[in-house]
């Protein structure tokens, strides 16, 4: 049997465990690995959502966002962030890509989703997580008019206090967050 773990240590690493086992004549094998950053990886993977009317980067971007503001979240919850997403893209106050969506703010330090303006870079260091957001972005990408916010153009999580989101019309709370129409 062979058991892979991949854990994120010192935002840098990414301490990969393979345990080899057989019966009671298993042997353990421990490395360290460079983790590559998000963007790097997301680029490899290649285009998806082109033919709906999404750049040919959508997936890319989209799987970082899901992966970074909604990867402990159910689909459903990962999902919302995509609705939120595409929400705005079809908002005129918004810019009109998913991945300039995602982006707004960040030349001036008042990123919109906060991780893109946190300081530390974007790893992919949970495997399973990151298949999940990929998942996601993929169903999502698919079927762009399954709104499950009902219109959201803002999101939080619940343990945020609410401050100016709290003028707004809350939509519904999926995964760990409230989500607002604008």
């Amino acid at each position: 049997m062979t058991v892979a773990l991949m854990l994120r240590a010192s935002g840098v690493m990414s301490l990969v465990c393979v345990l080899m086992a057989c019966g009671f004549g298993g042997s353990a094998k421990l490395e360290t690995a460079e983790a590559p950053p998000a963007r790097a990886i997301s680029a490899q993977l290649g285009p998806s959502g082109a033919a709906a009317g999404f750049a040919p980067d959508a997936l890319a971007c989209l799987r970082e966002a899901i992966y970074y503001e909604a990867r402990p979240d159910s689909p459903k919850g990962q999902r919302a962030v995509a609705d939120v997403i595409f929400n705005r893209k079809a908002d005129p106050r918004f810019p009109n890509t998913v991945c300039d969506v995602i982006a707004e703010g960040e030349a001036e330090g008042r990123c919109q989703f906060s991780y893109r303006c946190d300081g530390r870079a974007e790893m992919f260091g949970d495997t399973v997580k990151y298949q999940s957001s990929t998942r996601a972005a993929e169903a999502a990408l698919a079927t762009p008019e399954a709104d499950v916010t009902g219109g959201a153009l803002f999101f939080h999580g619940v343990r945020m206090a609410p401050g100016w989101f709290g003028t707004l019309d809350r939509t519904v709370e999926l995964g760990g967050h409230y989500f607002y129409r604008g």
